[in-house]
């Protein structure tokens, strides 16, 4: 545990990671002030209204909802946060050709994926693969092999991370391999491998050839496990919003539109941080939400040793979702479950390589939540709400902009192609992409979640919430917890406050 000398805390962020730590502290007796660049609070996630529609600034779903950290936080601060839920909670099209919805248990009698176990190349089928790559342990490799014996693929996969979680030397096993390798040692079918290179997408916003298997595997199990996939009531801005009235009720001190220029640093200890304005706001403690390489920079490199500079810059950052948010004027989409994705036909392990190479995908992972069939309050009455969410580039340049903009044109098309009916409809739209993103934060780059979830940067190898600068502190995704998107920024919230108990 964690000693601090005083009581006075600046917290600088009011993400989920931001405020979410901000309400803890002060709940426990903590003199806590939070700084917020905005004249929102949020950060990424938030939501706007318009023409009666309450908007999410990005894309979102929550995949262990009241369940997961989020959940956790507000029950800890005594918050106002309500969770909405659906089963079936997603409707899949997959290559093209074959419509399916998924449950929130895998065991649910309605699970479709019990009829396409032919297709999706079952582990005791193929386990052999796994068992040739002879870079697992010979233990866990028996475990796995006794799973895919009486399991699906989905299945089988969820009996990996139990036995991870009963001895944790297992996932660390894990996060040194992708997932490409761990699936590809399976099968070199194409089903299943599109479907589970589409979902670590989703879930990490990270491609499966370079995402930890460690840490997807331990993200799909806890949303299967949990059965509270959904959103919250009033759009995501209510994450942070539950965690900040709880923290306002307690004397907490919140300000918007007040952006720190620098964090203060005297003979090794943060001792507080200079606004834009050249207001010096003193502290026993900083907590930054800002992401560790903008941390860095706001405290100055010349403050750390060389080698945590070195290490901070090497860090790689996530991939971005950009967007195409539709008000209709009446409800067109008609599905049996809040959201829609289109997992296209393919190869798996180069799907989302246009990214990178500065194109466009001939057919897109789309990621469609409709959050008023999830909140009817999110839309006025008779009214749709959609939001169309693609992987996109991360660096904010001329060159990347115009991408975004071919990767929503491609998306938008493909979009109107499955929902003919959804383009006469259309009342508003707007795009989102990087630029909007890196507008909130404040960076050069506009990625959706912080840090890559890669091999590497995940488990032991994940930054600590502490630095080498005595007293400074880092909250939110990019430090110290495991989770999808926001959930790693409360579960580092917690994390962080549970030090400083």
């Amino acid at each position: 545990m964690y000693e601090s000398e005083g009581k006075r805390v600046v917290v600088i962020g009011s993400g989920p990671g931001g405020a979410g730590v901000a309400a803890l502290l002060q709940s426990r007796g903590k003199q806590v002030t939070l700084l917020e660049r905005n004249r929102f609070y949020g950060g990424k996630c938030w939501s706007f209204t318009k023409d009666g529609f309450v908007v999410d600034s990005g894309v979102h779903m929550f995949s262990m909802g009241d369940s997961g950290q989020h959940g956790d936080i507000n029950r800890m601060v005594r918050g106002d946060l309500q969770w909405l839920t659906a089963n079936p909670s997603e409707h899949l099209l997959l290559g093209g050709r074959h419509f399916m919805n998924l449950y929130q248990s895998l065991t649910d009698p309605r699970m479709p994926f019990a009829n396409l176990r032919a297709n999706l190349s079952l582990f005791k089928d193929m386990a052999w693969r796994f068992m040739g790559g002879g870079r697992m342990s010979k233990e866990l490799e028996r475990e796995v092999y006794r799973a895919s014996r009486k399991n699906s693929l989905l299945e089988t996969l969820m009996a990996v991370v139990k036995i991870a979680r009963l001895n944790p030397s297992y996932l660390a096993e894990l996060d040194e391999i992708t997932m490409q390798e761990f699936l590809h040692r399976i099968t070199d079918e194409w089903p299943p491998l599109q479907g589970m290179a589409a979902l670590s997408m989703l879930l990490t916003v990270v491609p499966y050839e370079q995402v930890s298997a460690g840490e997807f595997l331990w993200c799909f199990a806890n949303a299967f496990r949990k059965k509270t996939l959904g959103v919250p009531r009033g759009g995501s801005r209510e994450i942070p919003g539950a965690f900040l009235r709880a923290f306002r009720r307690d004397g907490g001190e919140l300000r918007l539109g007040c952006e720190v220029k620098r964090i203060l640093v005297r003979d090794g200890k943060a001792r507080g941080v200079e606004t834009a304005e050249g207001e010096i706001v003193e502290a026993d403690l900083v907590i930054s939400n800002a992401g560790i390489k903008r941390t860095l920079e706001m405290a100055g490199e010349e403050n750390f040793p060389e080698e945590y500079v070195s290490y901070v810059r090497g860090l790689r950052h996530s991939y971005s979702f950009i967007t195409v948010k539709y008000g209709l004027d009446r409800r067109v989409i008609d599905l049996p479950a809040p959201s829609f994705f289109n997992i296209p036909d393919v190869d798996p392990d180069h799907m989302f390589d246009y990214i990178d190479r500065g194109g466009v995908p001939e057919d897109p992972f789309l990621f469609t939540p409709m959050p008023s069939e999830w909140d009817p309050y999110a839309a006025p009455p008779g009214k749709q709400l959609v939001i169309c969410g693609v992987p996109g580039p991360i660096e904010v340049t001329k060159e990347n902009v115009e991408q975004c903009e071919r990767i929503l044109d491609r998306a938008e098309k493909r979009l109107f192609e499955i929902f003919p009916r959804m383009e006469d409809h259309v009342e508003w739209r707007m795009r989102t992409h990087i630029a909007h993103t890196a507008s909130i934060t404040g960076k050069p780059t506009g990625e959706c979640i912080g840090l890559a979830q890669c091999v590497g940067q995940t488990g032991i190898h994940k930054p600590a919430p502490w630095t080498p600068v005595k007293d400074l502190w880092l909250v939110g995704a990019d430090a110290g917890a495991r989770g999808v998107g926001t959930e790693q920024a409360s579960g580092s919230a917690i994390y962080v406050a549970n030090l400083m108990a």
